[in-house]
């Protein structure tokens, strides 16, 4: 198996790392394996980690309900890198799934020992949340749109 900070310098979130900022990061985090099916992360938890997803795929869920499934190069947690609360979904593996679970008081450690290394890791998880956000507002325009066809067609 390659070592983290080999398999963590292909996640988006970390490209802009340089090589000893990786390595740092490498050490407070760790590696975790899970099989389809099984429950990563179960809402109402605790959640204080961040959970890069480095292959496989993920579903984000309320009971049955699928809000996201998420694979290979993409997040999730990010919430719990503000401040540890509980989890607002459960996730759970679709596929075999290997994440890196970078711990709330690592990212917290990093802050203090690299905050140019902090920076650059929020920085990107900003502008991805930046673009699911987006992408939230265009669904709900499109269902307001809808809504209102809808409406003006049963008059």
């Amino acid at each position: 198996m390659p070592t983290a900070p080999t398999l963590l310098e292909k996640h988006p979130l970390l490209v802009h790392l340089e090589a000893e900022q990786l390595a740092g990061l490498a050490r407070t985090g760790e590696i975790e394996s899970y099989n389809p099916g099984e429950s990563i992360v179960v809402e109402g938890s605790l959640g204080d980690a961040l959970f890069l997803i480095l292959s496989g795929q993920v579903a984000v869920h309320r009971g049955a309900q699928t809000f996201a499934t998420l694979a290979g190069g993409e997040f999730f947690g990010e919430m719990s890198l503000v401040e540890p609360a509980p989890r607002s979904a459960s996730v759970t593996a679709m596929s075999a799934t290997f994440l890196f679970r970078l711990p709330h008081d690592a990212l917290r450690q990093l802050i203090s020992e690299d905050s140019a290394a902090a920076s650059v890791l929020l920085v990107q998880v900003v502008k991805t949340l930046s673009e699911r956000l987006r992408r939230a507002n265009q669904m709900l325009s499109s269902v307001d749109l809808l809504a209102d066809w809808l409406a003006g067609s049963m008059v």
